[in-house]
């Protein structure tokens, strides 16, 4: 999907760019044969185009929560944590790494001042208090020009059928009008919910879609699901 929208945007850049340099004493090239030496080019360095225009962002509760997760932490100890051969990584974490190895885009870990605790329900506990006051954290890192990248990827978990509030701190901060805006969350069985509505009224002028929903349990398997949504 993201590739596809780099790949058209590029396409008629160049035919554009075609046609204002044909001069009026010369015939301009068939636009059949325009599109496919545009396609053929897009084909070579469609990559390096990826490159730099793609902010992948997530939340995730890795850098998010108060102290260190015990020893022996897992998925089937802690949902929404992974062990890997790289160390403890969280469900949005691994999403957003394989969305930025297919598209060259750059990794953003949204990180606030509102951490959670190591324990998983109490992590659930919390997040609904925040909800109830509908908090706005302050966040920890900034994005650098963001005026630079023409899509962003949002991973995110579905807690209590809402975002997180930090995600709501970013979206807040962040004019992401005109950029195309692709979706991934995990969920424990309320997919998005109404999360897709909520980030279409807080970035009105972005084209938001949805990328994929995925249970936590299944996150871990579903490498070649996400990189082939891509």
């Amino acid at each position: 999907m993201i590739k596809k929208y780099l790949a058209i945007l590029m396409i008629a850049m160049m035919s554009i760019t075609a046609l204002a340099g044909c001069g009026s004493s010369e015939e301009a090239a068939p636009e059949e044969n325009q599109t496919e030496a545009a396609e053929e080019q897009a084909e070579e360095t469609g990559s390096a185009a990826a490159d730099g225009s793609t902010l992948v962002a997530y939340y995730t509760r890795i850098g998010n929560t108060d102290g260190d997760f015990p020893e022996g932490v897992d998925a089937e100890t802690s949902a929404s944590i992974q062990v890997t051969d790289d160390g403890k990584k969280g469900n949005a974490q691994m999403i957003a790494e394989w969305v930025a190895d297919e598209t060259g885009g750059e990794l953003f870990a949204i990180q606030s001042s509102e951490i959670y605790p190591a324990d998983y329900n109490a992590t659930v506990d919390k997040a609904s208090e925040d909800q109830s006051k509908n908090i706005r954290p302050e966040l920890t890192t900034k994005v650098e020009e963001m005026d630079k990248y023409s899509t962003v990827v949002l991973v995110y978990p579905n807690w209590w059928g809402d975002l997180p509030m930090a995600v709501y701190s970013f979206l807040e901060e962040y004019d992401l009008s005109g950029k195309n805006v692709i979706l991934y969350c995990t969920h424990e069985g309320s997919r998005f919910s109404g999360t897709v509505d909520t980030i279409k009224e807080l970035e009105p002028d972005a084209t938001v879609t949805e990328g994929l929903s995925i249970r936590g349990g299944e996150v871990a398997d579903s490498e070649a699901d996400v990189r082939d949504s891509i």
